[in-house]
């Protein structure tokens, strides 16, 4: 039972990490295709410096510990109920 509740916490973590990189990867994705005509400006130079990787959002650094503390609280109810469980249904065969 321990084994499924730890692999539960590692598939979301796992998730959570996922899911912040796939973000932060397509935030700085720019596809430029486009022919300069007459009538058009151009657009921003193509070799122009990109702006430097700051790491992670503050915000989804915050969401991260939430998400976390919530998933610890999950875990501790959830052994105090299994051994209350557990508890009860010895004195119930006994």
């Amino acid at each position: 039972m321990w084994r499924t509740v730890l692999a539960v916490c590692l598939f979301v973590l796992a998730g959570a990490f996922t899911v912040t990189g796939v973000a932060n990867a397509t935030d700085h994705a720019h596809v430029a295709a486009v022919q300069q005509t007459d009538t058009v400006s151009p657009g921003p130079d193509i070799n122009a410096p990109q702006q430097p990787d700051t790491g992670v959002n503050p915000e989804t650094r915050k969401k991260l510990w939430i998400g976390g503390i919530a998933l610890v609280l999950f875990a501790l109810v959830y052994w105090r109920n299994k051994k209350r469980w557990d508890k009860w249904r010895k004195a119930k065969k006994g």
